[in-house]
């Protein structure tokens, strides 16, 4: 079985290490590895693929240094002679970057069948990844999220149940396998720092640092914690807008602050392992920080990661806070509770893989040209007690497949007995309303 797998990004390459290492094993698939350039910057990209021990690609595309929407064409181009080229039995996307939406895109016009890791997320704050993210499921045959909130959300919105694989987090997986080298990283040793606790900053999107106000409140927070050593990596961007509202000197004057270009990846686990806590507004860390049991503030309104809220690991900020509201909250912050997760067993790359192997040998993941996967939904709402005026028959007369099931207040609810509504797939026949 022939597998493809297109990555652009640094988050990407980290989450999918282990189950690109797991085809390239496995004696049942063949990996076909293309890297779309996306992020092209040798510590984003080269560097991190020698640090994972990850393969070099098959097939390389150059799109990163392009616009908005001619990054998407291109790479939905090259993607398409890739696919017309190879003639892969399926497609592995991650995420919701402009990469995964392009492959997404280019493999189902091609009825290749797509599956998709961490499928259900939603942020509620960013409207192109939760476009991107909307098509690329739209465009899947098998989803697989990575947490219970994400299977649900799958759920609600009436994606078929037979689809949806909750298997674990390839994530965590790169986790617990490259934990060990960063165990006997020095990376920490090289900084030449007091005993003071560690607080480390990584944050790169538009809200924090697009402009010369928000940066300068990151900035001023990292100077006011005199009582930490805070470590601020310079992601290229950061890096650029740094330099760019001359905020450089600050940085560099400060005697508690220690810039850091992009790590490795076994570099950036010792230092999340070290620091008191993590301040972040990239989506990863905040579940890798959550899992090495460090604390994270992220500067945004919402989260992909709503587990890490709900087990005390993560706090949210808002965006752009104020200094003071971001030094308050660190000075402020303590331990969650322990993560018990069976599925968090470095095994999840394994199950995925096999699972596709074995839909793949039974014939399962051909796709119709014909119909979606959603054209047979039935958004039909059974409520016994009467909802909104409504009552139907008995719920046995709904012929269809239960899809989700919601108590008085509109929550999602797995108990039969617990449940005031239910949404159905498939048929409905014979049904009354009173």
């Amino acid at each position: 079985m022939k597998i493809a797998v297109f990555i652009g990004t640094r988050a990407e390459l980290i989450g999918m290490a282990p189950l690109l290492k797991e085809i390239d094993s496995n004696d049942d698939t063949e990996l076909i590895f293309t890297h779309t350039g996306q992020h092209y910057d040798p510590e984003m990209y080269e560097d991190l693929l020698e640090d994972l021990d990850i393969r070099g690609p098959d097939y390389s595309l150059s799109c990163g240094n392009l616009n908005y929407n001619k990054q998407i064409a291109g790479i939905v181009s090259g993607i398409d002679d890739i696919l017309t080229k190879s003639k892969p039995d399926f497609v592995f996307v991650q995420g919701n970057v402009i990469s995964s939406f392009s492959a997404a895109i280019a493999s189902v016009m091609n009825y290749v069948p797509v599956g998709h890791i961490e499928s259900g997320y939603r942020s509620l704050r960013d409207l192109h990844s939760d476009v991107r993210r909307k098509v690329i499921e739209t465009c899947s045959k098998l989803f697989f999220p990575v947490c219970h909130s994400a299977y649900l959300n799958l759920l609600e919105e009436c994606y078929d149940p037979e689809c949806i694989y909750y298997m674990g987090d390839p994530l965590v997986d790169a986790l617990l396998n490259y934990k060990k080298v960063a165990e006997k990283s020095n990376f920490i040793d090289k900084l030449n720092l007091d005993d003071a606790p560690i607080v480390t900053i990584a944050v790169r999107l538009p809200w924090n640092i697009g402009t010369p106000e928000a940066l300068s409140k990151i900035v001023k927070a990292a100077t006011e914690l005199d009582e930490y050593n805070v470590v601020m990596l310079m992601h290229p961007n950061t890096k650029k807008h740094i330099i760019k509202f001359g905020l450089s000197d600050t940085l560099k004057s400060s005697g508690n602050v220690y810039l850091a270009n992009p790590l490795p990846y076994t570099d950036f686990i010792k230092l999340m392992m070290a620091s008191h806590v993590l301040v972040t507004d990239s989506g990863g860390p905040q579940k890798e920080s959550a899992l090495l049991e460090t604390p994270c503030i992220t500067l945004s309104d919402s989260t992909y990661y709503i587990e890490t809220i709900k087990d005390g690991w993560n706090r949210l900020l808002g965006e752009s806070p104020e200094a003071e509201t971001v030094t308050n909250a660190i000075r402020s912050t303590k331990p969650g509770k322990v993560i018990a997760d069976p599925l968090n067993d470095g095994r999840s790359s394994e199950r995925i893989i096999a699972k596709v192997v074995e839909l793949h040998e039974a014939h399962s993941l051909k796709l119709s040209p014909q119909v979606s996967k959603t054209s047979f939904y039935t958004h039909l709402a059974f409520f016994p007690d009467g909802f909104n005026g409504m009552r139907t028959q008995l719920g046995s007369q709904i012929k269809g497949k239960l899809v989700t099931m919601y108590d008085g207040k509109g929550d999602i609810v797995l108990d039969p007995s617990e449940a005031r509504i239910v949404r159905t797939f498939g048929p409905v026949d014979d049904i009354n309303y009173k």
